[in-house]
C-alpha cells in the first residue's frame, strides 16, 4: 500500500461513516515512513496511521477536553480499536455485520495491507457508535 492507496482507502471506507457521525477530514500528512488521517468531532478525534516498511497501523479515539487531546496512554479516554473491538462486538447484531459488509461492497482492495485497513474500517464502523453513545457523544463539530 502506498499513500496514494492509504489516501483512497480513508476516502472511501472511513470518511463516509465518519462524516455521518459529524466527523471532518483533518488535511492527511503522508510520508515515506508515515501515513496519517485523522477525523475530527467537537468532543473526539479518530486518528488512523500507518507505518510502511513496518506494516504497523493504528486507530485510536482520542476524547477532546479544553481543546485538548487525551493522552495516548489513557486507554479509558483514547482507546484503540482494539479496546473498543473487545468492549462491544460481542453486542454487534448479525444484521448489524450483514449491513456493514454492504456498506462496504464496492470497496476495492490490491493487498495485504489495503485489506488490513478495510477491515479496520468494517470494525470501526460497528464499534464506535456504541462507544460514543457510552461517551455522552452529542455529534456535532
Amino acid at each position: 500500500m502506498n499513500g496514494q492507496d492509504f489516501l483512497r482507502l480513508t476516502d472511501k471506507a472511513f470518511a463516509p461513516f465518519l462524516n455521518a457521525l459529524n466527523f471532518k477530514a483533518d488535511t492527511p500528512a503522508i510520508s515515506g515512513k508515515f501515513y496519517r488521517a485523522s477525523f475530527n468531532s467537537r468532543s473526539h478525534s479518530v486518528l488512523i496511521s500507518y507505518e510502511p516498511g513496518e506494516e504497523m497501523f493504528f486507530i485510536g479515539v482520542f476524547t477532546i477536553r479544553n481543546g485538548m487531546l487525551s493522552e495516548i496512554d489513557d486507554l479509558t479516554e483514547s482507546p484503540r480499536l482494539a479496546d473498543l473491538n473487545r468492549r462491544y462486538m460481542a453486542s454487534v447484531t448479525s444484521e448489524e455485520r450483514l449491513k456493514n459488509e454492504e456498506f462496504f461492497r464496492g470497496i476495492v482492495t490490491g493487498d495485504d495491507d489495503e485489506r488490513m485497513l478495510l477491515k479496520m474500517a468494517k470494525e470501526l464502523r460497528l464499534v464506535l457508535p456504541i462507544y460514543l453513545n457510552d461517551s455522552g457523544y452529542a455529534g456535532g463539530n
